[in-house]
């Protein structure tokens, strides 16, 4: 009669694993193979857990293995031990929170309808903290090469292919509705440092359409930019959603060659985007669907 007694601290469920493979094969070398590892491991890994339980679980001879009356009944045991194990982790893994998410914005984003959207996020999801930076595009994928950030919002320049796509956004000329420009003369204009795609991209307009232009002021911060442009430094090239902010009043379009749109895209550090990352990735493409 098998009695099922042991000490579960000397249990290894690897020792189980190694068991099962041979009560279903019968064959040490077949289970070896079966779990990758060598003959003399599965032995081993027999050896361990019968001293484990105290009990004789195989019969072995030079020609067979067979299970004793004790291994037979261990059977059962042992796969609904493995399969609980296995449900435990499978559990986890669903009910895993994500207690932290470190965002990473363009400054742009700043004034468009986004911090609404982060609101509703956080108010769902109270128990995840939200801390938020913002910096140009490629500064913010720096920062997340060296693990200062999870998650970036930011713009990708024309035939870049790098981050999820979340929407695309035209891009508009901004100056002071007092201000004239006179393209028969050089352009000023009011830029982030190199290194940003919208003034990459405004040159480029510009060059093409053989304008000539010159950097009248030039700023890291796009409040400083939008200052600038009311100050009546120049133009400047920014998304088209700022036409929609408060902080862009009173900025107008001046009559300069239409730009490429471009794209805003999530980017984070590892291979796939959490499930709470998906869920305001998700949000976001629902709120800016153009």
């Amino acid at each position: 009669m098998f009695i099922y007694m042991l000490d579960k601290s000397n249990l290894d469920l690897q020792h189980l694993r190694s068991f099962l493979a041979v009560a279903e094969t019968l064959h040490f070398t077949s289970a070896a193979h079966r779990r990758g590892v060598s003959q003399s491991t599965i032995s081993l890994h027999i050896s361990r857990l019968e001293e484990a339980l105290g009990i004789s679980l195989l019969s072995r001879s030079t020609k067979v293995v067979e299970l004793t009356s004790s291994g037979h009944a261990l059977i059962r045991l042992a796969q609904d031990a493995l399969q609980s194990h296995d449900r435990i982790f499978q559990l986890s893994e669903k009910l895993e929170t994500q207690t932290q998410i470190r965002l990473g914005l363009t400054e742009d984003l700043i004034l468009s309808d986004l911090p609404l959207l982060l609101r509703n996020f956080r108010k769902k999801n109270n128990k995840t903290q939200v801390s938020l930076v913002t910096g140009l595009s490629h500064e913010l994928r720096d920062r997340l090469g060296t693990g200062e950030i999870d998650l970036m919002f930011g713009m990708q320049a024309p035939h870049e292919t790098h981050g999820h796509l979340l929407w695309q956004e035209s891009l508009k000329w901004y100056m002071h509705p007092e201000e004239t420009l006179d393209k028969e003369n050089s352009i000023p204009l009011v830029v982030f440092p190199e290194g940003s795609v919208t003034r990459r991209i405004a040159l480029e307009t510009l060059n093409r359409h053989k304008i000539r232009w010159h950097i009248a002021f030039c700023s890291d911060s796009l409040s400083a930019l939008l200052g600038a442009v009311k100050a009546g430094y120049g133009c400047t090239l920014q998304p088209g959603f700022l036409q929609r902010s408060a902080l862009a009043s009173p900025i107008v379009m001046p009559d300069l060659p239409d730009a490429p749109s471009v794209g805003f895209v999530a980017l984070n550090n590892k291979q796939e985007f959490s499930s709470l990352e998906n869920t305001l990735i998700q949000s976001t493409k629902d709120a800016f669907p153009g």
